[in-house]
């Protein structure tokens, strides 16, 4: 029997706890040695946390925990739409920007938005409204 849609038990108006679990298929490592091939993946851990932090801090959704396993990973994650209806369109706009960066550095990290980005975006009701609700809606 298929489980419901995330969007179907909880509202995104709702401050929620969650329990996400994810798994790699394929025989594939997320961390720790591979005994098929003696791979060690160990070093994923830094960068699966990095990832994490930066989510973390443009999202209005607390990572309450998290477990890196071999295979699989869980986080515990609360939703927070009460605290993105706080933040004004200024920094709905460098938030959403952080996260679906137009310019980005020789590595690939985000460069902070130009005015004429975060314009765009708070020029834009309908554009704003829907980022809002992305920022803090843990299905999205």
């Amino acid at each position: 029997m298929a489980r419901l849609a995330r969007a179907e038990v909880f509202s995104p108006d709702e401050v929620a706890v969650v329990h996400v679990i994810n798994r790699v298929v394929r025989r594939c490592f997320l961390l720790g040695t591979d005994s098929l091939t003696g791979k060690n993946y160990d070093h994923r851990k830094g960068w699966i946390e990095d990832i994490l932090k930066r989510y973390a801090a443009c999202f209005g959704i607390d990572l309450l925990g998290f477990a890196i396993l071999s295979k699989h990973f869980h986080l515990i994650l609360r939703s927070r739409p009460d605290v993105v209806a706080t933040w004004d369109n200024a920094e709905v706009a460098r938030r959403w920007l952080l996260l679906c960066p137009i310019p980005k550095d020789d590595h690939g990290n985000p460069l902070d938005p130009n005015q004429a980005e975060l314009d765009f975006i708070q020029n834009d009701p309908r554009k704003l409204e829907t980022i809002r609700s992305r920022l803090s809606d843990i299905g999205w």
